[in-house]
């Protein structure tokens, strides 16, 4: 089994010319010594590098080619609102700190996440685009609405999912989409002999915080401002089946209360999960 991303070295050293390009077309400047600028010489080195990076510097190129990536990828735009929610994104990345451990967080890695959350999405099929609050789905029964936030303390969760809850009942119907790579970071990249090992692993730390603020959880989603919650992280690994050394693997939980929520709700809740959710997922899961 692949892992959902893979960049070769290859590619990787092709981004920083299409990232470069980009914030000329947006006409948005790099801050000199910023963490972006940072991650684009680096990447532009990816070649240079191969075999003799440490496992920690190899885990920042890992990162930086995801922030890359993230920026290539949704590049490609429809109207004028996403064009201008895109801009405003690449601002906030070209000055504002990238490493997931930035003490106090940064509205740049919150970004990130945008971005990332919405290839996520587009890989399953759906249409969607960036827009307000975050990401606009495409559903059968009219728009849906993700707000994507990325929680740098624990201690945030409630103000986090009360302001998502805000703006996605403003627009109409949605999820919370929540970013707890701050919180499952690792360092290294994850040694594994498959895709599905990593999954798990993952899986059980996601499964962890969502238990300790349960109750927290079950509150929001009886007030009906939001649908459910999508509670994700991605990683760096080394699996044996897999021919790279740099392999992205992101995996999500799905929560919702059908028991406290209304039908109409649960029945949304469960057509994006279930189009999120492809064959990796339904057999980890047992769906």
């Amino acid at each position: 089994m692949d892992p959902e991303v893979f960049t070769s070295y290859e590619e990787i050293t092709k981004l920083p010319t299409k990232t470069r390009s980009i914030f000329k077309e947006f006409k948005v400047n790099i801050l000199p010594g910023s963490d972006l600028e940072r991650y684009l010489e680096l990447c532009e080195r990816a070649e240079e590098t191969i075999g003799l990076l440490s496992e920690a510097h190899s885990a920042k190129l890992h990162h930086a080619q995801r922030v890359l990536l993230a920026i290539v990828e949704s590049s490609s735009l429809s109207n004028l609102e996403e064009k201008t929610a895109f801009k405003s994104s690449l601002a906030r990345i070209a000055t504002n700190p990238l490493d997931p451990k930035t003490p106090g967080g940064s509205h740049a890695l919150n970004m990130v996440f945008e971005l990332e959350f919405l290839q996520y999405i587009r890989r399953r099929g759906l249409a969607a685009q960036l827009g307000e609050p975050d990401i606009v789905v495409s559903a059968p029964f009219g728009e849906y609405y993700v707000a994507c936030k990325t929680i740098n303390s624990l201690e945030n969760i409630s103000r986090n999912l009360n302001k998502g809850s805000t703006q996605v009942k403003n627009k109409g119907q949605g999820i919370i989409a929540l970013n707890f790579e701050p919180h499952i970071c690792f360092d290294r990249p994850y040694e594994a002999q498959t895709v599905f090992e990593v999954f798990a692993v993952i899986e059980n730390h996601l499964n962890s915080l969502y238990s300790r603020f349960q109750k927290m959880f079950d509150s929001r989603l009886a007030s009906g401002g939001f649908d459910g919650v999508a509670l994700q992280t991605s990683c760096i690994a080394v699996i044996a089946e897999s021919p790279s050394d740099m392999d992205t693997i992101t995996h999500t939980v799905y929560y919702s209360r059908s028991q406290l929520q209304s039908q109409d709700a649960s029945k949304r809740f469960y057509w994006f999960k279930y189009s999120m959710l492809g064959a990796v997922s339904k057999l980890i899961h047992g769906y």
